[in-house]
This record gives structure tokens, sequence and C-alpha cells, in this order.
């Protein structure tokens, strides 16, 4: 069964660990609160997931 997770999100923080893995941060807007309860479910069950991420291209702002 495939299931989808869709949200907007903004890069927090990208860290390299020392196992030479990477964990990435996100920040979710208050309206992906059901979103992060599935995502917090996926972690407590074990269930791997895939993730494909699309630039959302917002004219005439800067993000820092």
């Amino acid at each position: 069964m495939t299931e989808k997770i869709e949200f907007e999100a903004t890069v927090y923080k990208v860290q390299t660990l020392v196992d030479q893995g990477i964990r990435l941060t996100l920040d979710l807007p208050e309206t992906s609160i059901p979103q992060a309860a599935m995502l917090m479910d996926c972690k407590r069950q074990g269930i791997p997931l895939k993730f494909k991420a699309t630039i959302n291209q917002i004219t005439g702002s800067k993000q820092e």
C-alpha cells in the first residue's frame, strides 16, 4: 500500500553525523499538524519512508 503524506516545509538544518549519515530538520506550518502526526506514527511503528521534494517557486520573495 502506498499512501502519500504531503505538506509544505522549509529546510531548517542539515547536519552530518559521526557515522557519515545525514540528519535533515524541517519546519512545517501549523496547518500541517495532521501530517506531522502521520510522520510520528511512522516513526513509532518503524515504517521506512521514501521522500520526494518539489521546489515551490515563490515569486518576489527571498528565503534565508
